[in-house]
């Protein structure tokens, strides 16, 4: 399977505001959307940009194109915004094909995937995109936008070891084993070890914030700030290709931080801990079996 994730030049602040109100109308002509899109138009018209450098401040001055960056509604209004982007791709009929389903683009705000079982139709799919780009007014970032193989596990099936650069406008694509999409690592061998040791230093790290900061706190506070900072592994549904060594290392780490936030020994009896503070065991957390 050939992959390629597609990094746009400033996505969200290259959004053509009455290109944007234009789209929202032709999707949805009811009143409610022409009120809705008739406030957005004068809140978008009107608002006024400043910049802070310490305790000063520059004169305002207006801005005439961009969605707000963390706005709860910016992904939603972009998503409107590239909609023929993403139809143009999806009506080509390039690309994989699941149960009868072209799954050859898949899509969150501004990090977009493409998939096509060849080179070939990869590089059509670069083609399409590149060209429907042009009526949103929209570039690519060249240098992070990076191509993945995944080789068959089959290895009879193995067509070759190599192949020539994809290009984007006019750029040659770089080739990379693996890449970080949507905050989880995907690795061209669909194996999660990388993933399992990224999130293992973001658990160390996240630990290590609570230690030097809340460190004082009630047992009962403890527990709260560890349940919600610490335990947050929103991505483990998807592991299931690692080794056995690596998902001991993280609920080595688990233990580890645990003892160092609620100040055990490293000594102490793991089990008498957990139930002093009724936190699951790592056996419980981290239910999944390896392949």
């Amino acid at each position: 399977m050939f992959c390629c994730f597609i990094d746009f030049s400033k996505a969200f602040d290259n959004v053509d505001y009455w290109l944007l109100f234009c789209k929202l109308l032709d999707y949805n002509k009811s009143r409610a959307c022409f009120i809705s899109v008739k406030l957005l138009a004068y809140w978008y018209s009107h608002q006024q940009m400043c910049v802070r450098w310490q305790t000063s401040h520059s004169t305002c001055f207006a801005v005439a194109n961009g969605v707000r960056q963390g706005g709860v509604l910016s992904p939603y209004l972009f998503r409107i915004y590239i909609r023929d982007l993403i139809n143009s791709v999806i009506n080509s009929k390039v690309g994989c094909h699941i149960a009868g389903v072209c799954v050859n683009i898949l899509a969150y705000a501004d990090d977009m995937a493409l998939l096509a079982p060849s080179w070939y139709g990869l590089q059509k799919l670069l083609n399409i995109i590149e060209k429907a780009a042009v009526a949103v007014d929209m570039t690519f970032n060249t240098d992070k936008t990076v191509c993945m193989v995944a080789n068959p596990y089959d290895r009879r099936k193995l067509v070759c070891q190599s192949f020539p650069q994809l290009k984007l406008a006019n750029c040659n694509l770089q080739f990379v084993s693996q890449f970080k999409y949507l905050g989880h690592i995907i690795d061209h061998t669909f194996c999660d070890d990388n993933d399992i040791n990224r999130e293992l230093k973001c658990l160390f790290a996240r630990a290590n914030v609570l230690v030097r900061r809340f460190s004082y706190c009630s047992i009962q506070v403890k527990l709260k700030l560890f349940n919600t900072y610490c335990l947050c592994f929103y991505d483990i549904a998807l592991w299931e290709n690692f080794h056995v060594s690596v998902i001991g290392k993280l609920a080595s780490a688990y233990i580890k931080c645990l003892q160092l936030f609620f100040g055990f020994s490293k000594y102490s009896s793991v089990t008498t801990m957990l139930l002093q503070l009724g936190v699951p065991i790592a056996l419980t957390l981290f239910c999944i079996m390896p392949n």
